[in-house]
């Protein structure tokens, strides 16, 4: 039986809980309609705002999935499963390779890229979102980009993020001249007579050569990122980027 005494001690103060799941997805939301109607504004457009339910209004914004703020790095180690030599068989196809162990090993590349992500956390996530598959201690990739629609939630995420994205760049278009330099690049090739019969074949070349496209990237920017171990000097400020292909359908006849 505990003591009288012990009764009387201050209990240990309870972490702050965390912020339930809906409310930041609703700060996502909320920061989303901000910068579309200030889009709508610029053009403008005039569109009521509705009015936001009360716990839009809380301040601060953060990613609801712990995964998603790696999701870029992930999507580097995926790649470079499918691209490094030492990684790769006599046809070029990806490895099946030891998860722990020297290089070629999952843990190798979890090293190189996401280095502070849990190594038995990241390959549970990656198997249940089928980016991996894992038989006794080998892994087999599936897949060569992060696959944010296996899960709703990153699904969610990225969505927004996206929307979010792609709002900001017309906005910052609207706000400098066509001439400018200062101009993000938009570009768009489109048919309004398109044989939906050729939807298909649309989706494999845009697949197969926007996975090229998107490659060629990664490696570049990952070449001109910034180390968090170098430190930040007054000439060298981070900002997050950006660059996407998309397919988008209007109405269908």
């Amino acid at each position: 039986m505990k003591s009288a005494s012990a009764k009387g001690k201050n209990p240990k103060k309870k972490k702050k809980p965390e912020s339930p799941p809906a409310l930041q997805r609703d700060l996502n939301v909320r920061q989303v309609l901000t910068h579309l109607f200030e889009l709508f504004e610029k053009l403008g457009i005039e569109v009521p705002r509705p009015k936001l339910p009360k716990r839009f209004k809380e301040k601060g914004d953060r990613v609801r999935h712990p995964l998603y703020p790696y999701s870029s790095a992930i999507g580097e180690l995926l790649t470079r499963w499918h691209q490094d030599p030492s990684y790769l068989d006599h046809l070029g196809n990806p490895k099946r390779i030891k998860i722990r162990g020297r290089r070629p090993s999952l843990s190798s590349l979890a090293r190189n890229s996401v280095p502070t992500l849990n190594l038995d956390y990241l390959v549970a996530e990656l198997a249940r979102l089928n980016a991996i598959s894992v038989t006794g201690d080998v892994a087999q990739v599936n897949v060569r980009s992060f696959p944010s629609y296996e899960d709703k939630d990153l699904a969610i995420e990225h969505t927004l993020t996206t929307l979010d994205g792609f709002i900001r760049t017309l906005r910052h278009n609207l706000d400098s001249a066509p001439s400018n330099s200062d101009q993000l690049f938009h570009r768009i090739a489109q048919r309004s007579d398109f044989d939906m019969r050729e939807l298909p074949a649309l989706k494999v070349r845009l697949k197969r050569q926007g996975q090229s496209f998107l490659e060629s990237f990664d490696n570049w920017l990952g070449r001109n990122a910034i180390s968090e171990t170098a430190g930040l000097t007054l000439s060298k400020k981070k900002t997050k980027v950006y660059v996407g292909v998309y397919l988008a359908l209007a109405e269908t006849k």
